[in-house]
């Protein structure tokens, strides 16, 4: 197999990364994919189902589909058909959505316990952040 970098991509990569074997870099970055594709699959599989909740800045109902990934004592999330993870907050009534998994693992108001559900559903790796 041959994977092809574009000519700044390759520049950057041989300057940057000049004292690490760049296939086993390449061959990580693959497996990492893998996985989550099988978990992205394993969720499709599953299917969506419509939420209903109760938006309190809006003083409402809204809903949407979606397919439960985590859950604590503060928070439910889901991930959307579009790709969106949807996450309610059942003591402030607020629904707090985000594109990509980076926005919702920065998201610093977030529970470690939800961020690992979510990680493990999505396929992605876990990392605790500390304060230290």
């Amino acid at each position: 197999m041959t994977i092809y970098l574009p000519d700044a991509l390759a520049a950057e990569v041989k300057a940057g990364l000049t004292d690490r074997n760049i296939s086993a870099v390449c061959q990580a970055a693959l497996r990492v994919e893998l996985e989550r594709e099988k978990a992205m699959e394993k969720i499709d599989a599953g299917g969506y189902q419509r939420v209903v909740l109760y938006d309190g800045k809006r003083e409402h109902d809204i809903a949407f589909q979606g397919r439960k990934i985590g859950s604590s004592q503060k928070t439910d999330a889901w991930l959307t058909p579009k790709g969106t993870i949807a996450v309610y907050d059942h003591r402030e009534q607020e629904l707090w959505t985000y594109d990509e998994y980076g926005a919702f693992e920065d998201d610093e108001g977030l529970d470690n316990s939800l961020r690992e559900q979510v990680a493990e559903a999505l396929g992605a790796k876990y990392v605790e952040q500390l304060d230290i």
